[in-house]
């Protein structure tokens, strides 16, 4: 269907059309009136006595194209066309009459009949009903002088009238070949319509249901339209118009740049290269986190074929440097001052040999194979082990669970969870206390101390990113990363003064 606004402006254009049809028809009947009431225009119209009846049809021709013409501005289009075309037929007896009336065929009034054939053809469009109008005519022509008495005007011969009907109907003919043009073009623009609001509908589905944020906006920087994620995004379900920090990238020579919005959120903003004769700007907001998160991808992938194809060349050295650091303490003939120096080979060697560790684990990580474990069992393993390894005091690790509790998790991804959990809470705590408390379908490890701040809040599953000097950054993200293929989630709170680490496990 056409839109609204293209009916209308077919409907304005019809209507301008049945103007300039209602103006003729007030000339004629003007120059008629004129012609039997002023002695002027007789001077230019040389002719005998005009019918008795015509001053009156002159009058009341008059009267309906004044009436008409004011309907045409009044009234809506359907019931201006409807008035055209019973107004058509009057013009035809009117014309004709006047002609016979006023010896008219002599001084070419005859064709003005013309005019009025030629219209049917914009009111009628069908060919068989455009040809109602050049036969009404010709009828007209025989059957008028046999209703009326126009013994007193010229004789018309039959030749005449039939030169006239030729002339009606040659008029007919060709409005009904332009009528067709019409209603052809017409077909087409209503396809073509249909085509292009077909496209216009699919390019708004296809926008709304981008990821990223797109903003349409004028030069004037108004926003025409943003879909539903720009709009999630900026945190402004009714947005019309930009913040100033935009507006300055608008305005600015910049291709993109990273925007802070007042929730927090970086946004990545880029703007469409657009020629200068537009006058609307497009606008791509994206997550940068988003962002970050691929290229930590990228980081941690090259990383994993970097640490495959090195990581025993480098473990071995370290592992020399390792075992002459430990004979050299050992070594009674050492001096004291050497003894620290060769520890702190000792225990720097181990953190870099750990941090390898962690960066093959990341790398090499199996398919999960989950299967029913008893947690009570795997935690009480995990405690005996931090109090042989010296980490903690059994009365610094409090554990609260029901026996019998199962959780659907791989084995060895477990007690990797477990342990980089529990050692976390440990060495990190301000007191070295720990307390695992199993309820539900969760698992929480807790350890005293003060909230961690908003920014470390948003980092602190980022892979390398880290709260203590000599860790590595990756033990939180192996975690969460091995929660996730066994369908559970590791989340992070802050609840009464103590970290809590959250795993809600089991989820399907």
């Amino acid at each position: 269907m056409i839109r609204n606004n293209d009916l209308e402006k077919l409907f304005q254009l019809e209507k301008k059309n049945l103007r300039y049809l209602n103006l003729f028809r007030l000339f004629a009947s003007l120059f008629f009136f004129m012609l039997v009431n002023n002695s002027w225009v007789t001077n230019f119209y040389p002719t005998s006595e005009f019918h008795p009846a015509t001053t009156s049809v002159v009058d009341i021709y008059l009267i309906l194209s004044i009436a008409i013409m004011v309907i045409t501005y009044i009234s809506q289009q359907e019931q201006v066309i409807r008035v055209s075309k019973l107004t058509l037929f009057l013009d035809l007896v009117a014309l004709i009459f006047l002609a016979f009336a006023t010896n008219g065929f002599s001084q070419g009034v005859a064709i003005l009949p013309v005019l009025a054939i030629g219209s049917a053809a914009m009111l009628y469009r069908k060919p068989f009903n455009i040809l109602l109008a050049p036969t009404l005519a010709t009828i007209l022509l025989w059957l008028l002088p046999e209703l009326f008495d126009f013994s007193k005007q010229e004789i018309v011969s039959d030749p005449s009238k039939w030169l006239h009907a030729l002339g009606y109907f040659v008029i007919a003919l060709l409005g009904i070949r332009q009528s067709i043009s019409y209603t052809s073009t017409l077909n087409l623009y209503k396809s073509q319509r249909q085509t292009i609001t077909g496209l216009e509908n699919m390019n708004q589905v296809i926008i709304e249901k981008l990821t990223n944020g797109v903003i349409i906006y004028q030069n004037d920087h108004v926003i025409l339209h943003a879909n539903q994620s720009a709009k999630k995004l900026l945190d402004d379900d009714d947005i019309v118009f930009f913040p100033p920090e935009i507006l300055d990238f608008l305005e600015s020579n910049q291709e993109g740049i990273v925007y802070n919005t007042p929730n927090g959120t970086d946004l990545y903003l880029r703007k469409a290269s657009m020629t200068e004769e537009r006058n609307f700007g497009v606008l791509f907001i994206e997550d940068s986190s988003y962002l970050k998160k691929a290229a930590q991808q990228l980081n941690l992938a090259s990383l994993g074929k970097l640490s495959s194809s090195i990581a025993h060349e480098i473990r071995n050295p370290l592992a020399a440097i390792s075992t002459a650091a430990e004979l050299l303490v050992e070594s009674p003939d050492l001096k004291n001052q050497d003894k620290e120096i060769s520890e702190i080979i000792v225990n720097q060697t181990r953190r870099a040999n750990h941090i390898i560790e962690d960066i093959l684990e990341m790398s090499k990580r199996r398919t999960a194979k989950p299967e029913t474990l008893f947690i009570v069992d795997f935690l009480n393993f995990t405690k005996k082990q931090l109090v042989e390894q010296g980490l903690a005091e059994t009365k610094q690790i409090q554990l609260i669970a029901t026996k019998g509790t199962t959780i659907e998790f791989d084995p060895e991804h477990f007690k990797q969870v477990v342990w980089n959990l529990a050692t976390n809470a440990i060495k990190h705590g301000i007191d070295n206390e720990l307390q695992i408390i199993v309820r539900d379908q969760t698992i929480e490890f807790r350890n005293n101390g003060e909230a961690f701040t908003t920014e470390k809040i948003k980092n602190l599953f980022e892979p390398f990113f880290t709260t203590h000097n000599r860790g590595t950054g990756l033990g939180l993200h192996i975690c969460r990363q091995l929660c996730h293929d066994n369908h559970a989630t590791l989340d992070y709170l802050h609840l009464n003064n103590q970290h809590v680490f959250r795993i809600e496990f089991n989820l399907g």
